[in-house]
C-alpha cells in the first residue's frame, strides 16, 4: 500500500539500487529531513530494512506496535543504549540484514557534514557490516520528485582495537561521502 501511495504523490527515482550487493549486513547511512525518509527507503528497497528511531516515537502503543512492525528498533539518544545496539550489531553481524542510520540523528533540512553522529561508524566497526552512503534529495511537495542515491561502498580496514579515533575518522568519511551525493 505504501509503495501505490508513495508512488502516486511522488516521482521517485533511485540511483545505485546495484551497490546493494552484499549478503552480508549493510548499513544505509542516510541524510534526514523528512518523516517521509524511512518510508521511502522501505518503498523502494526490496530487502529488509531495520531502522534506528528515538525511543520518544514509541511513547504511544498503537505508532510503536506499527514502528517494530516496519522495522524501527528504539533507542535512547540520552544514554549509552547497550541493549539496543546489541540488537543491531546482532541485525547486521548474525541476521545479515540493512540497518538504516540517520547520521545526523534527527530531522534537519539541510545536511551538513559537522552534524553527523558516530553510531553507524561504531556499528560498521563492531559489526564488519558493509557502508553505504546514501542522500535522499526532495521538498516533499505532493507530485515533486524524490532522488535516492545510493554511492559506493566505503572500505575500511577492520581490526579488533577500536578507538575514538577510528570512529571519527569514519564518521567524516561518511560525511563526505554523503554530501558528494547531494551535489
Amino acid at each position: 500500500m505504501c509503495n501505490f501511495v508513495f508512488n502516486l504523490i511522488f516521482k521517485i527515482e533511485i540511483y545505485g539500487l546495484e551497490n546493494i550487493t552484499d549478503k552480508n549486513g549493510v548499513i544505509l547511512c542516510v541524510n534526514h529531513s523528512s518523516n517521509f525518509d524511512p518510508f521511502l527507503l522501505r518503498v523502494k528497497i526490496s530487502r529488509k530494512l531495520n531502522f534506528i528511531a528515538k525511543k520518544e516515537l514509541f511513547k504511544n502503543k498503537f505508532i510503536g506496535f506499527i514502528l517494530s512492525k516496519f522495522g524501527a528498533l528504539s533507542v535512547d539518544r540520552n544514554k549509552n543504549d547497550i541493549k539496543s545496539y546489541k540488537k543491531a550489531i546482532d541485525i547486521l553481524k548474525n541476521k545479515k540484514e540493512i540497518l538504516v542510520v540517520f547520521v545526523q540523528g534527527t530531522r534537519q533540512k539541510k545536511f551538513n557534514e559537522n552534524d553527523a553522529k558516530n553510531g553507524a561508524s561504531f556499528f560498521a566497526l563492531k559489526s564488519n557490516a558493509t557502508i553505504l552512503p546514501v542522500f535522499i534529495k526532495s521538498k516533499y511537495v505532493f507530485f515533486s520528485k524524490v532522488e535516492i542515491k545510493i554511492g559506493e561502498k566505503i572500505i575500511y580496514h577492520y581490526d579488533k582495537k577500536i578507538t575514538h579515533e577510528k570512529i571519527n575518522n569514519l564518521t567524516k568519511e561518511i560525511s563526505s561521502k554523503i554530501k558528494k551525493l547531494s551535489k
